[in-house]
């Protein structure tokens, strides 16, 4: 019996997570949701009135629906997207708080209960996981671990809206469908500041279409899924608008952030008086610099006006921020404040979007705390005056509370972001901001890269709204939340002083087909960023990520073996925009001058020149045959790149493509969080002094002969990185054997190895390792077959079928499907029966296994990839394959209901076959028949058209057919989900079958 909650409940729920009382628009809408079931389309709430409470809303509403089995019509995802780079997401830290709240809740309190019902709808100790998308990087899944498990995701439009397109940036081909299905169904997608993601909206809009009754013939799958836009300007053709009524206006917190005034001066820098026409003529390029000079300077003029006029009035500690348009201004303003400010007891801060996460969390988070809005408007005493600088990242996703903020001009609505953090909490004190407008900004030939000719409109919009000054003062507006409405009213902003926006794409259905296809991805591939940003604006696409133990003269195999023991990991990544990394790599500097931390127009007509000049990089993608190092010619959206750390381009704050010093590398950082899984610690040039490398060599050719604990000791001895040095230590806590790689960096001319890396397969226990992180994927048969644990192979597809039951029937799939996905999980392996596999897992027996012992799923021990060819398997051969043609010649697939499902669920279980595959098999047409007995029946292993083959006939229709046809029967969010279903249960069961050191018949021991 699920556990009682009412939603008259939800005060005291949100008072216990967040220790205050929901707005009154907060809980009529979850009223709304109980009694339609149904997200309205369009939040049309103001700035600072609390929207990512609809996070705590979406939770509570799932926990009401939890006991509702096929009739539940709160999804179990939700996902929170923004349109730029985030320094500081609130919405991940507010759901996280919520996470972590409901995991310690106190016993008999409402958030006890909530989690009760949370856990008992997915069978897992957590009963919610909150995890952020930042820069896609292949084979770093950790958020999509099982179909059923309470989940909120917080990312970016690039993020997200590519996942669900099939095209996931940085997600690997065979992983593309498994995020597609889980964003596509039983997902709700809350869009932050939707006015400035037009086209986003249109494509979800498309999506919702194709995800509906009239594009599939089965009914019984009624998973919901949705979209809410949120912001208060909404473009026209939004329906169903839930805005603040009176109620809220009259409320004491609400009131006061309504009410405060906030007066914005409006400087307008003139032109430059006429020269002198006998100086020489001035360039174009400086005339620009003098400009740029001079709008620094007024900026911090103006930062100190507004310090001056605060101190005076009270606030003798003030928080005072400078916004601007570009990445590079931030960084030149930044530079002449803080030396201004140095002697002054002033903390100052750079906050820009392209940095590693590691580098910020270390300082940000702390520096911050202080102006964090609160809930109440209440004065402040600040410890020490606070200076940022910051670009658009501050508009959205950090809720801070300011007394000053000087921007550049930009038009209204990022204007109104802006000024929104601006006494954010309405505290009864003075504030002051200023707008910076020089004359290009004011130009009707100004067609600016982010903003096009709306920031002369805005300024114009502005003048008639303001307040003539004093003689000789700035006019003034005023941003309070209640004025600047009742200007609105009086006078709309005209569309053309907004944010300019495009309209995406119309989504056809071939369109639709083309994107669905991930194995392989099409030649003729539709631009993802077209559905996402427009035709005119790049998407910070590229994550780039720094290695100081890789370089050119390395080769491909050896940098991906690397990559490999040390994946690439999201928190040491950088997201930029394909322009600005190829201009950088040929260029070395200068790629930030029109950098913004928002989706921005950029020609690409002159980046294919300099090609011989450029720097290489690698581009990994989790998969060898495609990652490989590249020109910046060939970098494309959507790649990870890796680069030696010796190239530069980063420091403390961030993306900087002046610095040319070394970049750490954070690699041993970045997989510290899952090292209760897995962990490797290198030792190489780059990761050690240079004058310690002919010494490394030597201790590693005397230690290469004896155990692993020699090796460590030896480079103990070593000035090491205090995180190095204690990786290093850490090790004794492996679970199980600790291996050394000796060859992986190469040899010496005196045969010595060059670096080594420390393995512990099966990870290290450590405290405080979060028991959701990630594994390595199992999305090929080399990896996903050689555990280290051998595991028997009906024991494992009993497991696996096991798992996917449950996992169907506590989603509420109709009963057909879910035995239908039962059946599939029992199949699945059925190819791994293939005499020459068994071989392979036979350790390469010459001779073939022993065909009295059991089967085998898994080996025991890793061995050489050539080893596949010595027992005769095909290159690229995918057992999946095999397993669809074994399956019908099993007796109890006649249970089956759907058997095109279940064939090509058993087909795709890896990520292949959608719709070809990478392999022919000559043995699948030619070869001696032999049987296998497989759950009591002898199966024949004859010879026969494989899926793999053009020749695949099931019942008159090929592989691909049967695609079509599973497309137009389900859907093709709805076909990618059941995949989902039945390889998270794969991926599950393997999991534990590795942590358990075998195979374990309990499914219960699996979390679902």
């Amino acid at each position: 019996m699920c556990t009682p909650l009412d939603r008259s409940e939800f005060a005291a729920f949100l008072q216990e997570v967040h220790g205050y009382q929901p707005f009154p628009w907060q809980v009529r809408l979850l009223d709304r949701l109980v009694e339609t079931g149904a997200w309205p389309e369009l939040l049309k709430l103001p700035t600072s009135s609390g929207k990512t409470t609809v996070i705590d809303i979406a939770v509570f509403y799932l926990a009401l629906e939890a006991d509702a089995g096929a009739n539940r019509r709160a999804p179990v995802r939700l996902a929170f997207i923004v349109d730029r780079r985030l320094v500081v997401d609130d919405a991940y830290q507010h759901a996280k708080r919520l996470a972590e709240k409901l995991e310690a809740a106190e016993p008999d309190s409402v958030s006890a209960r909530v989690a009760a019902r949370l856990r008992e709808l997915s069978g897992s100790s957590h009963p919610l996981v909150v995890r952020r998308l930042r820069g896609g990087v292949p084979r770093e899944d950790d958020w999509a671990r099982t179909p059923i498990q309470p989940t909120v995701l917080c990312s970016t439009v690039d993020q997200v809206g590519s996942r669900l397109l099939f095209r996931g940036y940085g997600v690997s081909d065979a992983m593309k469908p498994v995020h597609a299905g889980l964003l596509g169904a039983d997902c709700h997608l809350f869009v932050d500041e939707a006015h400035l993601v037009e086209p986003l909206r249109q494509t979800l809009s498309w999506v919702a279409m194709y995800n509906g009754p009239l594009w599939r013939t089965d009914t019984t799958i009624k998973l919901p899924w949705g979209y809410t836009i949120m912001t208060a300007t909404p473009q026209p053709g939004v329906n169903q608008a839930f805005e603040l009524d009176d109620e809220n206006f009259e409320h004491p917190i609400l009131s006061a952030r309504w009410s405060a005034t906030k007066p914005v001066r409006l400087i307008e820098l003139k032109k430059k008086t006429a020269r002198d026409k006998s100086a020489p003529e001035e360039s174009l390029q400086e005339a620009d610099e003098a400009e740029e000079n001079r709008r620094v300077e007024a900026l911090i003029d103006e930062f100190r006006t507004a310090a001056q006029y605060l101190q005076a009035n009270g606030v003798l500690r003030p928080a005072i921020a400078i916004v601007v348009n570009r990445v590079g201004r931030a960084r030149a303003v930044f530079d002449a404040l803080r030396a201004e400010l140095a002697s002054d007891g002033w903390t100052p801060m750079l906050l820009m979007g392209p940095a590693r996460p590691l580098d910020r969390d270390a300082w940000l988070t702390g520096q911050l705390a202080p102006i964090r809005t609160r809930p109440w408007p209440e004065r402040r005493d600040l410890e020490h005056p606070i200076a940022i600088v910051a670009t658009q990242c501050i508009e959205v996703g950090i809720d801070i509370d300011l007394d000053a903020v000087i921007t550049d001009a930009a038009p209204i609505d990022a204007l109104r972001q802006r000024f929104g953090r601006l006494n954010r909490a309405g505290r009864p004190t003075p504030c002051l901001g200023a707008i910076v407008a020089t004359p290009t900004d004011l130009s009707s030939r100004t067609d600016d890269p982010v903003y096009g000719g709306a920031i002369a409109e805005a300024w114009a919009y502005l003048k008639r709204h303001a307040q003539a000054g004093r003689r000789g003062e700035a006019p003034t507006v005023d941003f309070g939340l209640a004025a600047f409405e009742s200007f609105v009213k009086a006078d709309p902003v005209p569309d053309e002083a907004l944010s300019p926006t495009e309209d995406a794409p119309v989504l056809m259905p071939a369109h639709v087909d083309l994107l669905a296809c991930t194995s392989p991805v099409p030649a003729a591939d539709p631009e993802v960023s077209l559905y996402l940003h427009g035709p005119k604006r790049q998407p910070d696409a590229v994550s780039v990520i720094w290695r100081a133990d890789i370089h050119r003269a390395l080769g491909h195999r050896a940098v991906f073996a690397l990559l490999q023991l040390v994946l690439p990991r999201s928190t040491e990544a950088v997201e930029l925009p394909v322009w600005a990394v190829k201009m950088w790599l040929r260029r070395g500097s200068n790629a930030d001058a029109d950098l913004a931390d928002v989706a921005s127009q950029m020609e690409d007509e002159d980046l294919d020149a300099d090609r011989a000049s450029s720097r290489e990089v690698f581009r990994w993608t989790g998969d060898e045959d495609t990652s490989a190092w590249i020109s910046a010619n060939d970098i494309r959206p959507g790649d990870t790149i890796v680069l030696p750390a010796s190239y530069g381009g980063l420091d403390a704050y961030g993306w900087n493509p002046e610095e040319t010093a070394p970049v750490r590398d954070l690699g041993l950082q970045a997989n510290l969080p899952f090292q209760g899984s897995y962990f490797t610690v290198r030792v190489a040039p780059g990761l050690v002094a240079q004058e310690d490398e002919a010494r490394l060599a030597a201790i590693l050719a005397e230690a290469e002969a004896g155990d692993w604990r020699d090796v460590r000791d030896g480079l103990l001895e070593f000035k090491l990185d205090d995180d190095l040095r204690a990786s290093l230590k850490r090790l004794d806590a492996a679970r199980g054997r600790v291996q050394a790689f000796f060859d992986i960096y190469g040899r010496d001319a005196q045969g010595r190895p060059i670096g080594v890396v420390l393995e512990a397969r099966r990870g290290v226990a450590a405290d405080g390792v979060d028991a959701l992180s990630a594994v390595p994927a199992t999305e090929d048969d080399l990896f996903g077959s050689i555990t280290g644990v051998p595991v028997e192979l009906e024991a494992h597809c009993q497991g696996v079928a096991e798992a996917a039951l449950r996992f169907a029937r506590a989603v509420g799939l109709p009963e057909s499907i879910q035995r239908d996905l039962e059946l599939a999980g029992l199949f699945h392996d059925f190819g791994k029966a293939d005499r020459r596999f068994q071989s392979y897992l036979a350790f390469g027996d010459p001779l073939g296994p022993d065909m009295d012992a059991p089967l085998l799923a898994k080996s025991g021990r890793p061995l050489p990839y050539h080893v596949r060819a010595d027992v005769g398997l095909p290159d690229r051969w995918r057992h999946e394959a095999l397993s669809v043609a074994l399956a019908p010649r099993h007796p109890r697939f006649q249970e089956v209901g759907d058997p095109e499902l279940v064939l090509w669920l058993v087909g795709t279980h890896h990520g292949y076959g959608r719709p070809f595959f990478p392999h022919d098999d000559p043995a699948s047409s030619s070869g001696e028949p032999y049987s296998r007995t497989l759950f009591g029946y002898a199966v024949e292993m004859a010879p026969s058209d494989g899926p793999q083959s053009l020749a695949y006939d099931w019942h008159g229709v090929d592989w691909a057919g049967l695609y079509e046809l599973l497309k137009a029967r389900y859907g093709v969010w709805g076909l990618a989900y059941l995949e989902a279903v039945l390889r998270l249960a794969d991926h599950r069961v393997s999991e534990e079958e590795q942590r358990m050191r075998g195979v374990t018949r309990d499914s219960s021991r699996i979390s679902t």
